[in-house]
């Protein structure tokens, strides 16, 4: 999944009081304003929107998060030193007033914005995870929301939200919480533990500061930069998904950016060294931006790269020789045009993410590059707006000066927002249910497909029932809870279903998300004829004893606990008296697997496969195996179906589109090394006709996501499902 970032630009808004920095901070201090700032914001700014208009032009923009986090510590931490060094301590509540001031007028603004444009453009399948996610970054916790979709595998193939890249300011807001809290504890300890830092050191009215606060805070920050760079290598190798919006992995960027404000406390680096880490730090951004891939796990050993190179343009402090100054890196970053785009990157960052979501559905198209230039000088013109009309006068002027007035808006807001998000989802969920076709038509779902001549199998005069918002809640709600094992759980979720008190057969059915696609099937089917259904069902674990090469979506973990409960199923089954039959059933997927130790192969990618059903066979269990289901592209379809209600064949796909992915489960069924008796169920002809795969099939839509069933469908699909089974007797008779 990709994302953008901002931080609070520095700037000094017109009709504003100037800002003078101390005489004694001189050209490039970290006390005073500095212009090339707002001109390395511009940067910043600009390699994100490209990067999320163009991925492909350039790869490695997503960097412009990591030079924000590293200008925010900077710049927080070189004010914070100044007011603890000036007045002994840090007000908090002030300080935390003049961050509402600056940074939530215009991010509740655009989040109000964002809701309207998703009640009206967005189909009603997303409103749900939309506004879900408004109210997270409303509340300043949406890293934390991401976090938690990013270890979901089931909202692995959701639609990027139309605020996801408010992550960023949640985890600016938290480190701007967090920040003088960890500071003044810190040089509470130190006060109390080391006398040269003050006799006086305390909370309240003590002060702080002492000869030794710059060594202080260095020593506070240098311990946070190592412990957070340390936990961000591990949970990025652990969890690359999730470590991309976790605030603890990324705060050792915040720390750097403090490293060097307190290092250049009084002047920044100059001469022939300031020139070299100047220009150096910007060919080290601009080099990164273009060479590093999009997939690149963040914040990682990579994510050095622009975190050396804005801490080494922040050091510098230019040239400030007449002659010379043509020469400086700061000249360059300071001239009108980026000084411009840098007073606005804020506003810039805020608004081009909405537009470029919501941009397909107004134009009824993918973007072409002049609608994305057109993106781009809508959201120029957006933030400049916004920085006169909101930002300037709500930060500079009188209503929210006083610290209670801002900390009531912010509170007023979130719960504004909080509100808004509730109200939207009910409202879009309304008519989810409204009944169409008589569920007990021969035409309804996939026995349209087996009555051609009676029914109009897609071209239907009925609208789709469940509706498509229905069915796109299918992904959050299992038809059985309880049934499927978590990617990251330690153990097994287990459960049964049918006749569990005397069944005619017990069957277990193995697999990933896919086989419990097809749990309503089975259900159908085993209640009819007193089976009972045992799952042994793992989220994005294939059924394969052999390792994965590359966990593709799977962090380390997962993989790791998908590779134990495969094998630990394999003798598990075959030792079971009490199991006589086996269905798998899996996704088609592009993972490479390779030979581990304790089993050795010729073709890991089939006899991984094999070897596991070989098991079974031999104990004398059936084994059964479901083939996997035709892909109608990467859309989510019922969103799709949503966005097209007057076109049916819309969201559907050729035949041989629909059967291009990896079909691992037919090509070990089809390899030498597959054992004898395994029943094959293809289930493609009830889904494709000989030229279409459809999304609407007699009322139904046929996925609830990009590839699995719906429940409603799954079940159509019953009576074709027990025909394949049948093809083995113990399917069709009990053992």
């Amino acid at each position: 999944m990709t994302v953008s970032t901002g931080s609070a630009p520095q700037q000094t808004p017109r009709n504003a009081p100037s800002v003078k920095a101390p005489q004694a901070a001189g050209r490039g201090s970290s006390m005073g304003f500095r212009a090339d700032i707002q001109g390395l914001r511009a940067i910043a700014v600009l390699m994100v929107v490209i990067h999320h208009l163009r991925p492909g032009a350039l790869s490695g923009g997503f960097i412009g998060v990591d030079m924000f986090f590293v200008i925010s510590g900077y710049l927080i931490t070189a004010h914070l030193f100044r007011e603890m060094r000036a007045t002994g301590t840090i007000k908090l509540a002030t300080f935390w007033a003049r961050r509402i001031r600056r940074l939530l007028p215009l991010a509740f603004t655009v989040l109000l914005a964002s809701a309207g444009l998703v009640y009206f453009f967005i189909p009603a399948t997303e409103h749900g995870t939309m506004f879900k996610h408004i109210a997270a970054s409303g509340l300043y916790v949406e890293n934390w929301a991401l976090v938690l979709d990013a270890t979901d595998y089931s909202a692995a193939g959701q639609m990027a939200t139309a605020v996801q890249h408010y992550w960023s300011l949640s985890v600016e807001e938290q480190f701007y919480l967090a920040w003088p809290l960890l500071l003044l504890g810190g040089a509470f300890i130190a006060g109390r533990l080391l006398p040269r830092f003050g006799p006086r050191a305390g909370i309240g009215r003590h002060t702080f500061a002492g000869p030794g606060t710059r060594q202080l805070f260095l020593g506070v920050i240098g311990a946070i930069m190592v412990l957070s760079f340390a936990y961000g290598l591990w949970v990025t190798a652990a969890s690359p998904q999730a470590a991309y919006f976790d605030t603890a992995g990324r705060a050792w960027q915040f720390a750097a950016g403090g490293i060097v404000a307190l290092l250049c406390v009084n002047r920044g680096i100059g001469g022939a060294l300031g020139f070299l880490l100047g220009w150096g730090g910007l060919a080290a951004l601009l080099a990164g931006a273009v060479l590093i891939p999009t997939e690149t796990r963040f914040p990682g050993t990579m994510a050095l790269v622009p975190v050396l190179g804005t801490a080494a343009v922040l050091a510098a402090s230019g040239t400030e020789r007449p002659g010379l100054r043509i020469f400086s890196h700061s000249t360059w970053l300071s001239i009108r045009p980026a000084r411009w785009v840098g007073d606005i990157s804020y506003g810039a960052y805020l608004w081009h993410w909405p537009l470029i979501i919501v941009a397909p559905f107004v134009l009824h198209t993918e973007p072409k590059w002049y609608h994305e230039a057109g993106i781009l000088a809508l959201t120029l013109a957006l933030a400049w707006i916004c920085q006169l009309l909101i930002e300037d006068p709500l930060r500079f002027g009188t209503w929210l000066k006083p610290v209670r007035n801002a900390f009531v808006f912010a509170l007023a807001g979130m719960l504004v927002l909080a509100s808004l998000a509730w109200a939207g989802t009910a409202a879009s969920a309304q008519s989810s249910n409204l009944p169409r076709m008589d569920v007990s038509s021969k035409c309804y779902g996939a026995g349209t497909m087996e009555h051609p001549k009676d029914c109009l199998p897609v071209a239907s005069d009925f609208a789709p029932y469940p509706s498509a918002v229905a069915v796109s809640q299918q992904v959050r709600a299992p038809l059985f809870p309880g049934c499927e094992t978590d990617t990251l759980q330690v153990g097994e979720s287990s459960c049964r279903l049918g006749n569990t008190a005397n069944p005619t057969l017990r069957v277990a059915v193995v697999g990933d998300s896919h086989a419990s696609a097809w749990l309503p099937a089975l259900a159908v089917i085993a209640k009819a004829r007193d089976w009972e259904l045992v799952t042994h069902i793992r989220s994005g674990c294939s059924p394969s004893v052999a390792a994965l090469k590359g966990a593709e979506k799977l962090s380390g973990a997962a993989e790791r606990l998908c590779t134990e409960s495969v094998r630990a199923l394999g003798p598990g089954l075959a030792a079971d008296p009490g199991i006589d039959a086996v269905i798998v059933a899996a996704q088609g997927n592009k993972r490479s697997w390779i030979s581990s130790p304790g089993y050795e192969f010729k073709d890991p990618a089939t006899e991984g496969f094999t070897r596991l059903w070989k098991q079974w066979t031999d104990a004398g269990k059936t084994v059964a195996v479901i083939g996997e289901v035709p892909r109608l592209g990467n859309k989510n379809v019922p969103t799709c179906v949503a966005s097209n209600p007057g076109d049916p064949l819309a969201c559907s796909v050729t035949r041989k589109q629909g059967l291009s992915i990896r079909h691992n489960l037919q090509r070990a069924l089809e390899a030498d090394s597959a054992p004898a008796g395994i029943v094959r169920a293809d289930l493609t002809d009830s889904i494709c006709s000989e030229e279409t795969c459809f999304a609407v099939i007699g009322s139904l839509i046929t996925y609830y996501d990009q590839s699995h069933l719906s429940h409603d469908f799954s079940a159509s699909l019953a009576p074709r499902l027990a025909g394949e089974l049948e093809k083995n007797p113990v399917f069709a008779t009990g053992r």
